[in-house]
């Protein structure tokens, strides 16, 4: 496993490795302090890389904290760190993982940037939103708000959000590199508003929350 990016602030702490064959190994290292249920559960995965991606989830987790920790998922199948007072969010896109540990409320998203994600904008952005795209850096601001999105539902932890219309963004401009933006979870009788940040790590976007 490699470590690629990490950041924190007083209430945040993100990070983001790359894997490769070499996981299992570390993996194994592990298992002595993990519930035979979770060590049964990641094995049982048929998919290869998918299996790669919840063992490398794992290491980063006990790297992040510095030893193990219990996860436990609620009905909605958010993940619950039930041995540490945080919040937790994993995300996972090829090779790469994405763990975000807070005091408050974890929402993170890693997705690959690719022109695939013009054909499924309708789905999850509004109109403000798609008016925010400029044909030149269409693929990877659409990407960013995918994330964003997909962050933001992670955060609500329930189930039955339309991301066009429970999920909002307030459109914002895309800057090369990284950069900070809003979004809202909105319900009929609530509105919850978030900061987010991003980052643009190699081909991959990068978004999550920022408790500062």
């Amino acid at each position: 496993m490699n470590l690629i990016f990490k950041t924190a602030n007083p209430n945040d702490t993100i990070a983001v490795c790359t894997f490769d064959e070499n996981i299992e190994n570390e993996f194994l290292n592990l298992i002595n302090s993990l519930s035979p249920e979770e060590v049964n559960d990641i094995r049982n995965f048929k998919n290869e890389n998918f299996r790669g991606q919840k063992m490398a989830g794992r290491v980063l987790l006990n790297s992040i904290l510095g030893e193990s920790g219990i996860i436990e998922y609620n009905e909605h199948g958010k993940p619950l760190l039930k041995s540490h007072p945080f919040d937790i969010s994993f995300s996972h896109a090829k090779d790469n993982v994405a763990v975000m540990l807070s005091k408050k409320t974890a929402g993170i998203d890693i997705q690959d940037i690719s022109p695939r994600i013009r054909k499924i904008v309708h789905k999850y952005m509004n109109q403000p939103e798609l008016d925010s795209l400029k044909e030149e850096t269409y693929d990877i601001h659409a990407t960013l708000y995918w994330c964003a999105k997909e962050a933001l539902y992670k955060a609500y932890g329930e189930r039955q959000l339309i991301f066009t219309d429970n999920i909002i963004v307030k459109p914002f401009p895309f800057i090369p590199g990284s950069g900070t933006f809003n979004g809202s979870v909105v319900l009929k009788n609530s509105k919850k508003d978030f900061a987010l940040k991003y980052e643009i790590i190699g081909i991959f976007a990068l978004v999550y929350l920022w408790n500062e």
